[in-house]
Formats: C-alpha cells, sequence, structure tokens
C-alpha cells in the first residue's frame, strides 16, 4: 500500500448508485482514476467502476475519496 493510504476498495454497484444519488453526480462528475494505475491494479478495478480510498489526514486523522475507473 503506498504511503499515507489505509485502505483501498471497489464499492459495489449498489453502493456506488447510491452514493452519486446522495451527492447528485452522474459518475463521471467524480474524480477520474485511469486503469493503469498502480492502486486501480491492486484492487481488481475494472473500468466504470467506483473506487473508495481512505488516506491518512494530519487535520482530519482519515480522509474518505471516490474515484471513477477511466480507461488509460
Amino acid at each position: 500500500m503506498p504511503l499515507g493510504v489505509k485502505e483501498v476498495v471497489v464499492i459495489e454497484r449498489e453502493e456506488a448508485k447510491a452514493l452519486l444519488r446522495q451527492l447528485r453526480l452522474k459518475p463521471w462528475q467524480l474524480p477520474w482514476i485511469r486503469s493503469s494505475d498502480p492502486l486501480v491494479k491492486m484492487v481488481g478495478a475494472k473500468v466504470g467502476d467506483v473506487v473508495k480510498i481512505v488516506r491518512e489526514s494530519q487535520t482530519a486523522g482519515e480522509s474518505v475519496v471516490y474515484r471513477f475507473v477511466v480507461p488509460g
């Protein structure tokens, strides 16, 4: 796992749909991460998946971000 990253998971389709509905976003409006990224390869994510990344944060303790997997 890269320095500062605590957890990387592919979230289930239904969980992704609920998250996007809550945020009022379309999947492509999330920040992107390329399918060639080592984190994406590590968890076996495919193009179109939403990946949850939990990082350590000096100010918040923990930071959760979501990324949409795109080709590349």
